[in-house]
């Protein structure tokens, strides 16, 4: 009789495991043989590294087509402006400084500005 429990132990544990997983959502899916089952979400990332390295290479690209279009006297001045001015502005001054991207960016965007 003991080995009935402790099969009964391990299902009721594995349907409680199952529970707790589909309280925070779950899917259907039709299998092969047409019988349908429900599934608990996979839980992702819950950091979306994906959305934030889209930013930065916007912001990169933004900062090399701005410094291809003005020129590199003109985005300096515009730069130092922004570093005499508020926090704000100080730490958009600190964003915008030029880095490496965003000379290869530049000189890759220049030829069709130009």
């Amino acid at each position: 009789m003991s080995g009935k429990v402790e099969k009964f132990d391990k299902r009721l544990g594995r349907v409680s495991k199952k529970h707790r997983a589909m309280s925070r959502g779950y899917s259907f899916r039709v299998e092969k043989t047409g019988l349908i089952s429900v599934r608990p979400r996979r839980s992702g990332v819950g950091f979306p590294l994906g959305a934030i390295a889209l930013i930065l290479g916007v912001g990169i690209l933004f900062k090399g087509v701005v410094f291809a279009n003005y020129g590199p006297e003109k985005y300096h001045s515009k730069v130092e402006l922004l570093q005499s001015g508020t926090v704000v502005e100080k730490a958009g001054a600190w964003l915008l400084q030029p880095g490496k991207p965003t000379y290869v960016v530049a000189s890759m965007v220049g030829g069709f500005i130009r």
